[in-house]
Parts: structure tokens; sequence; C-alpha cells
């Protein structure tokens, strides 16, 4: 091997190699630029989607928080927190019930200064609040204090979580004299949450999970009480019965910023009102056996955001198998698109290797005839001898070469020219025919003393041979390409012709031609020698598709329809396979045997139709046959006529065989072209 194509060669392996070693490189880079890309479009899309329940959630708080304010201003209230008689408490009770009832809120209720409940809207049902006190409550020491308090727990007396909203009540704006309390529960909203499809949890100040979309979230330690503080929180009842048990955190942590953070949560269970009270009974072991870890951890993208306000925060916890998807994906593409472009320098370096042996080898054949060229140099200078016969030999050599040259040029010509009387016969087969026919038909005639018939004999033989020389004119022009006359054809005429030529030439055997046309058919634009070349063509091999039948029969309608006009060439032949149909009109496809046709006649139909701005097209006949429709737009003439139908039959001996050859249009001229160029 070469030199420069080992060279080569260990060039492209090496880049090959590199190109390898690379891609793991390249998936990695892929899928880490996509992480980062993904990660802040996933942060991005979480932060939205927190400020809408955030402002969903604040909502819903904030449909009710106008009650105490009004309430602390109500006469009625007022005069309860003065005098607190039994009367005043009564008349409030009812008035809290229907207040609470049209509202929508869970429970409204007033509380003396000391934290005793003077007057509630439950005060008629098993757990109202009258004469309960509530004062060391958050809520009513933030009234105490003279603000509008807030605050999420369990309830003491119904043990329904809620949030609660008080407000002071100061009687002509001087010594507190008690709070107004409303209570709204959120069960509304962590219902309509839990519907959702996204996972959204809610932790209060003491980061315990207050709102969930997810039930089995929900009362957990998603930050991590400390034993110290646990005691108290559990004696508050502020979460009810709930052990308070930590989120299932596999691995991860949760985000303390606006960042986005990962984490893996292992699967739990809903706990029932039911097993709370058997842990309240039983204590932690029966909350071991109510919980238990039932698979692998889940991962989880996760995005903060603060509630300032109520001093919560909101966490929107999106799979993470979304993302680790999509970074499959990315890696995927760019390893695809590494190993292509590896494939391409790949190939790119072949080419240059192919090139570089193709220069060394284009050199080495040069340093090699140099070589020679010494050689012989110094052998022709040892004797005058040599030197004469190899120059003689020189010369006989270039001699031979010259005749070489000469002949290899005289056998393209030939070949050439092969070709272009391949087709010059094709097309002047018919007409040479027909003349013959037309030549034996005037000598019986004139012998007959029908001199009028042979007249019109010889003068169609006129026409053929002018046809003929019109075919041999390809010769001058097949170096280019002729423009044709288009104009308003009526197709009656070369129809006719066509029919008359292959009764006369004897082409139809014994075919029964019946010809029918419609009244007042359109003319077309076309050319009208051309079109008798297609109508011949196609009748032609319709004569010898049905040349075998017991009664042969050709059928041709000429009709107009939809302002296009029609010929339809129909046999009772065998018909056509139908793996021959997408093949009929390609050049040199024919079924005929060898020597009765070139495959091109019905290829040049196809041109020439197509150059009138026509179509032609082949079918099998439901029966029995074959069809050919050719189909012409009209021209803006009209002309006259009856409709005619004749039905002949030719007894005439079919002289000739093979496909007709078409020698005008535009197929033709470009066919004759390319065989006769060099």
């Amino acid at each position: 091997m070469l030199k420069t194509s080992i060279s080569a060669k260990r060039s492209a392996r090496l880049v090959l190699a590199g190109l390898l070693i690379l891609l793991p490189v390249t998936v990695w880079l892929t899928t880490e630029l996509w992480r980062e890309t993904r990660l802040v479009e996933i942060a991005e899309d979480g932060r939205n989607k927190l400020e809408l329940y955030r402002s969903n959630l604040q909502g819903a708080i904030k449909e009710h928080e106008y009650l105490p304010i009004t309430l602390a201003s109500d006469k009625r209230i007022l005069d309860l927190a003065l005098h607190s008689s039994p009367a005043d408490a009564a008349e409030v009770n009812v008035y809290l019930e229907e207040l609470a009832a049209d509202s929508g809120a869970s429970d409204i209720y007033f509380m003396a200064d000391d934290g005793t409940t003077i007057a509630a809207s439950n005060w008629n049902s098993d757990a109202s609040f009258v004469g309960r006190n509530f004062a060391f409550r958050p809520y009513f020491k933030q009234a105490e204090a003279g603000l509008t308090g807030h605050y999420f727990a369990f309830g003491i007396t119904s043990n329904v979580p809620g949030y609660y909203i008080s407000h002071p009540v100061r009687p002509n704006g001087a010594k507190f004299k008690g709070a107004m309390v409303v209570k709204t529960h959120l069960e509304t909203l962590v219902q309509r949450w839990a519907r959702g499809s996204e996972n959204v949890l809610v932790t209060d100040e003491n980061g315990i999970v207050i709102i969930t979309s997810r039930p089995e979230w929900r009362f957990r330690d998603l930050e991590g009480i400390s034993p110290e503080d646990r005691p108290a929180l559990m004696s508050s009842r502020k979460y009810g019965d709930y052990p308070l048990d930590p989120m299932p955190v596999e691995q991860g942590e949760w985000p303390h910023d606006a960042g986005i953070g990962i984490l893996s949560l292992a699967p739990t269970e809903t706990v029932t009102p039911e097993e709370l009270i058997a842990f309240r009974i039983t204590g932690e072991e029966a909350a071991g056996d109510v919980e238990q870890s039932k698979s692998d951890a889940k991962p989880y993208l996760v995005v903060s955001s603060p509630l300032p306000k109520q001093g919560w925060k909101m966490y929107l916890l999106t799979d993470k198998s979304v993302l680790d998807q999509s970074i499959l994906t990315a890696g995927f593409i760019g390893g695809a698109v590494h190993i292509i472009i590896m494939g391409t320098l790949f190939v790119l370096l072949q080419r240059r290797r192919a090139m570089l042996e193709q220069i060394e080898i284009r050199d080495w054949s040069q340093r090699e005839l140099e070589r020679q060229v010494r050689l012989r140099t110094a052998d022709l200078m040892s004797t005058n001898l040599r030197l004469a016969e190899e120059i003689s030999e020189r010369r006989r050599t270039e001699d031979a070469l010259r005749t070489a040259q000469a002949e290899l040029v005289q056998a393209g010509k030939l070949a050439a020219l092969g070709q272009m009387s391949a087709g010059i016969a094709h097309e002047i087969n018919q007409p040479l025919t027909a003349i013959r026919s037309y030549a034996d038909n005037a000598l019986k005639f004139i012998a007959r003393g029908n001199d009028e018939t042979a007249s019109r004999n010889l003068g169609r033989i006129s026409e053929l041979t002018e046809r003929m020389g019109r075919i041999t004119n390809h010769l001058k022009t097949f170096a280019r390409r002729p423009k044709h006359d288009t104009h308003p054809v009526a197709l009656a005429g070369p129809l006719e012709k066509a029919i008359d030529l292959l009764r006369e030439t004897g082409r139809a055997g014994l075919a029964d031609i019946r010809y029918r046309t419609a009244q007042n058919v359109a003319l077309v634009t076309a050319e009208e020698n051309q079109l008798e070349q297609v109508f011949l063509n196609i009748l032609s091999n319709a004569a010898d598709a049905c040349r075998d039948e017991e009664f042969p029969q050709i059928d041709v309608t000429l009709e107009e329809k939809d302002n296009r006009v029609l010929v339809s060439i129909t046999d009772n032949g065998p018909g056509i396979l139908s793996e021959n149909l997408s093949k009929l009109f390609d050049p040199f496809f024919t079924t005929k045997p060898f020597g009765d046709g070139l495959g091109l006649g019905l290829s040049i139909c196809y041109g020439i139709i197509r150059s009138f701005g026509g179509t032609i097209r082949a079918e099998n006949r439901p029966t029995r046959g074959a069809c050919f429709t050719i189909e012409l737009r009209c021209a803006d003439q009209m002309p006259g006529g009856d409709t005619t139908s004749t039905s002949t039959s030719s007894p005439l001996p079919d002289t000739t065989s093979g496909q007709t050859a078409e020698t005008e249009g535009v197929e033709t001229d470009l066919m004759v072209h390319r065989m006769i160029a060099p």
C-alpha cells in the first residue's frame, strides 16, 4: 500500500477513535446543558404556578376576612360587649347563625375580654362554643394586642381544622372588651387541589403541612420538630390527633430559597380517623403500622414560595421523570448529532485519502515513466542500432495510436448512426408499408380502369412520401428543438385518416373498427399530423392485441365532456397485465417479441399529448380488453356536424407488425437527439 494511503488511513482511524472517545463527553455535555436549561424553565414555570396557587389560597382566606372587622363595629356586638346580658347574647346567637349560613363561614363567635365565648353561630349544636374559654389561642392574644389575628389549627371542640381570623372589639375606641372571631374551613380548597394533577403543599410556621393536594402528606413534619418542642405542640392540639410524622424524604432536602430542589419521597398511605384514634391509644407503634413504605422512593423537583403574611411556605413538587426523560432525549439527540458529524468527517477523510492515493499513483506513474525513459535513453545511447530501432518502433507505435484513435472516432460515429437509423427505421416503417399497399392497390385500380381511386391512392403515396421527407429532415435538425405550431384542430379528421391508413395497410387484420362521434364536438388545441401519429399508434397496438380473438373488435368514441374532448379506443383483446400498467409509457418498454418494436411508440405518444396540454391513460375494461383514453383541452371555436356511426370490417391480411413510431413532437425530437448525439 502507498505511504500516503497508509498515513491517511492511520489519520482517519485516529480521528474516528478520537470522535468515538469524545462521544460520551458530547452526550454528557449535552445532557448537563439541557439539564441546567430545563431546571431553569421548570423553576420559572413552578414559580408561576405557585403564584396562581398563592392567589387562590389568599382569595379563600380573604373571602371572610372582612367579617370580624365588620362585626367588631356592629351595634349588637358592641352592646353585648358592654352589658353581656342573656337576652342580648340570644339575639346575637341567632344573628351570627344566620350570618354564618349566608356567608359560608364555618363558625362565627364573640369572646369576652377574658376569652370566654358569649355568643356563637353554633350555639344550638352539640359542639357549641358558648361558654368555652379560648384565651390560650394565639388569635385571641393577637386581638387582645389590638391586631387582626390569623391562625390555623384544629378546633378544640369540633376537632375540624380551620383558619381563624380575629379582630378586637373596642366600644367607643376605648378599652379592649373582647374579640370577634370567624373560622373558615379550607377543606373545599383542599379538595379542589386534590382533584388536580399537580403536587402542591403549604406548611405553617412550625413546618407542618396544613394544606396539600395529597391527603397522605397532610399534617406531616416537613422541617423536623425538635424533641423538646414536640410535647408542647402535641398537647396544644393545634393539629388534632395527627402524630406529626416526618415527611418520608429518602434523599435530598427541601429548598429554603427561590431555587429548585431535588428530593425523593417514599410512598405513604392516608391515615383515617379510626387509625388516629388507635394511634392515641397505642402510641407511635400503631402509627408505624399505619404508614409503611410500599416501594422505591419517587424523585421530585421542588420549588418554594413564601407567604409572608401568614408566615407560611408553599411548595410545588414536579415529577422528576419528566426532566429525566427530557435529558435522555437531549442526550440521544446530542449523541446522534455527534455520530452524524463523526460520519461526515470520516467520509471526508476517506475522500481525502482516495484523492491522495490518486495523486500519489499519478506521481508514482510519472516517476516510473521518467525512470523508464532514462533507462530507455541509456539503452539507446549504447548503440546506434538500438537507437534507430527504438525510434522506428516509437514512430510505428505513434502511427498505430493515431490509427486506433481514428478508428475509435469512426466507431463512435457508426454507433451513433446505428442508433439513429434504428429510430428512423421505426419512424418510416409504417409509411413504407402504406406506400407499398397504396402502390399495389393503385396498379390494380389502373388495371380495372378505376383511375379516380388510383389517383387518390397515388395522392396518399405523395402525402406519405412527404411525411417520410419530414422524418428524414430530422437528420438536419436533430441538434435543435423545432417549434411546432399548435392551432384549433377537429379531431374527426386525423382520427379518420388514422383509421383509413390502418385499414389500407392491412394492419387492422380482421378487426371490426367501430367509430362513433357525438354532435358538435369542439375543436382542440393541437397539431394535426402529430395527432394522426398518436391515433395510428394506439389503433395499431389495439389491432395487434385483438388479432388472436375469434371476433376482433375495436371501438373508437369521440365525445366532449367538461370543456374537454375525450377519445376512447378500446379493444376486446386479453388486456394489460397489472404489473405493466405503471410502466406502459416508459421509453423502450415493450411486451412484443424481439424485433417487433423498440418500445418508443407509447412513450412518444405520451410526450405529444402532454405537449398539447392533455393527458393519456390506459386501463383494463371490466369485461375484457384494454381502453386508452386521450383527453385534450377545447379550443375557442366549435365545429358543426352530425353524429355519425360506422362499422367496417377489413378483410385485408395483416402485413405489418410492431409498434408504430411517431415522427413529430417534442418528445420525438429529444429522443432522436439523444440517439444521434455523440
